[in-house]
């Protein structure tokens, strides 16, 4: 095991055009100076790489990985350490990671020592310092004793964390710009990390990040805090825009949803539901709004404006093994990921994405808030969140949740919508209680909405539906009692017809596998 001191003999190093880089940085406050001076300068991308890494395929990729056996510190007081990625195939960028212990800067240089080359990875030419692709987290707790990762940044500024209990899912982005419009996204990325070394009795880890894109840099502080049941990062950033853009995108989140609830999965793929998570919530006000995902045949982007929002997040409800069966996936396991603004953020809009997508290594749901007005002239703009990595719904939303649902067509010009609500309150109600169910439909007309006790204790919402126009169809449900609503509002964006869904590529190679042999 090699134990990386953190002593000056590697001090962080200064290039001929990075002369916007503080000397010594140990604190946010220099990196948000370093931000502030790198804004008032031009962009420049990342160093090219060889053709041999920068041409290289997946398989190839994988065969380099970091070496376990040689982690940039440990202290067994404190099991948490720090391990690179490699950069290569689609990670293009130069990231640089600096280690901040005992009040200095020490910088980590790229080594071959560091990796593990595989195979054909062996024959590749790698000269100099690359710099790297991201870095991630790696510890244990005393109930689990076993290696794992508790934080990943890696592509972009895209970084997932997950809790003990969980595997990876659902990532977040440090910002989105020009997300979801008729013109190519920009995606800035995180240039460079600080890691401040923590003491053994630490709970936490501090992390400073430089973002960096054509139209802003910034700022970023993370004090991420690894559980058990719920990993959390606290987020706070200050930005600096080069250049007015169309369209901000403040703690913006991506997701998988290839079928289940609404969509059945292809013929011969035996998951009932193969997704990252199956619904968007979100809490304004003293209301909380769910909306199943879907994808339609086109990209969707659906904007839910607010002047109250106090959290929102991809949550992964369904936690039934029996209704994905993949054990290799564990999609199961996969984490809700949820957002808690600091502080006001006003008016403005949640934006979610759907988009259609060939298989379910593709991440196609995507969902950001926009502010109704940020201050894109050069001063600092500061944000401030907390981005939370847990299993199912978050505290305090005790409502009745939408469990399930079902879309039943009938004819091109008739349909039943059948929701499921569960919840203890819900449970606790006399079959014969009368409940009402509070609609809304754009493109077609509800007929009839009925709700009905099951014996399992959940209630079921049936909407007879009629299309009136072309298109998918917005639907919104309540369940209330004497005007009180006792479930969330549920939402859904429902295709005319089923879009088509195809068995993933390796699934496919899987299953002629098991018939040759």
């Amino acid at each position: 095991m090699l134990l990386w001191t953190g002593v000056n003999a590697f001090p962080a190093p200064m290039q001929a055009d990075d002369a916007a880089r503080p000397a010594g940085i140990v604190g946010f406050d220099q990196v948000v100076e370093f931000a502030r001076r790198t804004a008032a300068k031009p962009y420049a991308s990342s160093p090219e790489l060889p053709a041999g890494l920068k041409d290289m395929t997946y398989d190839l990729y994988k065969m380099i990985s970091f070496d376990v056996k040689k982690p940039i510190w440990l202290n067994h007081k404190r099991p948490v350490w720090l391990e690179t990625f490699h950069r290569g195939y689609v990670h293009q960028d130069r990231v640089s990671l600096n280690l901040i212990a005992e009040g200095k800067e020490n910088h980590i240089p790229f080594t071959k020592d560091l990796f593990e080359y595989r195979q054909d990875a062996r024959k590749l030419k790698i000269d100099g310092d690359l710099g790297f692709a991201g870095m991630r987290l790696v510890g244990t707790f005393p109930e689990y004793p076993e290696r794992q990762e508790f934080v990943a940044f890696l592509g972009s500024s895209y970084f997932r964390a997950r809790d003990a209990e969980n595997v990876y899912g659902s990532s977040t982005r440090g910002l989105a710009i020009d997300i979801g419009l008729p013109k190519t996204e920009e995606f800035p990325i995180f240039r460079e990390f600080w890691i401040v070394k923590p003491q053994p009795d630490d709970p936490d880890v501090t992390i400073y990040a430089l973002l960096d894109s054509p139209s802003v840099a910034g700022a970023y502080h993370f004090v991420l805090t690894p559980g058990i049941q719920q990993t959390s990062l606290e987020v706070r950033a200050t930005l600096f825009f080069r250049k007015a853009v169309e369209k901000v995108g403040f703690a913006p989140l991506t997701s998988m949803w290839m079928w289940g609830d609404g969509l059945a999965g292809p013929k011969g793929d035996p998951r009932p539901e193969v997704h990252d998570s199956d619904g968007l919530l979100m809490h304004a006000g003293d209301q909380w709004n769910w909306r199943a995902v879907s994808r339609q045949e086109y990209p969707s982007v659906v904007r839910m404006p607010y002047t109250d929002i106090r959290g929102f997040g991809v949550i992964q409800r369904d936690r039934n093994v029996d209704h994905y069966r993949d054990s290799e996936a564990m999609y199961h396991r996969r984490p809700s990921v949820w957002i808690e603004p600091q502080g006001n953020w006003g008016a403005g809009a949640l934006e979610l994405l759907e988009l259609d997508a060939p298989h379910e290594g593709i991440d196609n749901i995507a969902v950001w808030w926009v502010p109704e007005r940020v201050d894109q002239s050069g001063a600092p703009v500061n944000l401030q969140y907390r981005v939370s990595f847990f299993s199912g719904d978050p505290p305090g939303h005790n409502l009745g949740k939408a469990a399930a649902f079902r879309v039943l067509r009938h004819a091109p010009d008739s349909m039943n919508v059948e929701v499921d609500f569960a919840g203890t309150a819900l449970a606790e109600l006399p079959p014969d209680t009368e409940l009402t169910v509070e609609v809304a439909s754009v493109r077609a007309a509800v007929t009839s909405a009925t709700c009905k006790k099951n014996d399992g204790g959940s209630w079921t919402a049936n909407l007879a539906v009629q299309p009136t126009r072309e298109g998918p169809i917005e639907l919104r449900a309540t369940v209330k009692s004497h005007g009180q609503a006792l479930t969330e509002t549920w939402s859904y964006l429902c295709p005319l017809n089923v879009p088509p869904v195809s068995i993933p590529p390796w699934r496919l190679k899987e299953m002629e596998g098991k018939v040759k042999e």
